[in-house]
């Protein structure tokens, strides 16, 4: 079996009092890893899942994405594998549907198929009615923001998820359905791993399986 992310020295281009916001940080995921990346304020933990995706400068590590390393071309693929979802993610003008399906635009994704009905089934699953699917993205709350996020990228299939406080904005009942989505998706696909910071610890024991800890010492 063979890691499908490995990260080797990383370290940030950003500085803080002059030295790098994280340096030297190395870690794999394996597939079905659920990985819980967790650490103090400040130790640069949504800057790390930045960086593994390339929105952030890297002043020196590699990054390896099914044991090849990801050059500069190769980045718009790797990221349409590799999904990040921020805290609070930007919805484009339009519906809940014409979002979901918005991704489909990228040449990238022309070959995979939107799929209404899966997407209702989980909607339908937060206790969304029918309706929902047409309602205005602009109305949406943070947490509803969120859940739409998260179904926007598992329909794209992707291998890997980088999840940044993901539940923040979710009640309790909303956000243990987010956390069964997501290990319900790792658990039934082959290759499917995600690194999910958290500052909840009954968090990190339902979704963890593997814990790293980033400090500011690092």
């Amino acid at each position: 079996m063979i890691p499908v992310l490995q990260v080797n020295h990383l370290t940030s281009g950003i500085l803080k009092d002059g030295l790098p916001i994280f340096s030297s940080i190395s870690l794999d995921l394996m597939p079905h890893d659920q990985l819980v990346l967790t650490g103090d304020s400040g130790a640069g933990k949504s800057l790390l899942l930045r960086s593994i995706v390339f929105l952030e400068p890297i002043a020196s590590g590699d990054i390896f994405f099914l044991e090849k390393k990801v050059a500069a071309a190769e980045i718009p693929f790797y990221r349409s594998r590799v999904i990040y979802l921020p805290q609070k993610p930007t919805l484009e003008e339009g519906s809940v549907e014409s979002n979901l399906k918005s991704a489909f635009k990228n040449k990238i994704h022309q070959n995979k198929t939107f799929d209404i009905n899966l997407n209702r089934e989980r909607l339908e699953r937060f206790g969304f009615g029918p309706s929902f699917i047409e309602k205005p993205a602009k109305l949406l709350s943070g947490g509803e923001a969120q859940i739409v996020a998260l179904l926007r990228a598992l329909t794209l299939d992707p291998a890997i998820l980088l999840l940044d406080e993901p539940t923040a904005s979710l009640d309790q009942n909303k956000a243990h359905v987010f956390e069964e989505e997501v290990l319900s998706w790792v658990k039934n696909g082959t290759q499917r791993s995600f690194i999910w910071v958290t500052h909840q610890k009954e968090q990190e024991n339902t979704v963890g399986n593997k814990f790293f800890r980033l400090g500011n010492s690092v």
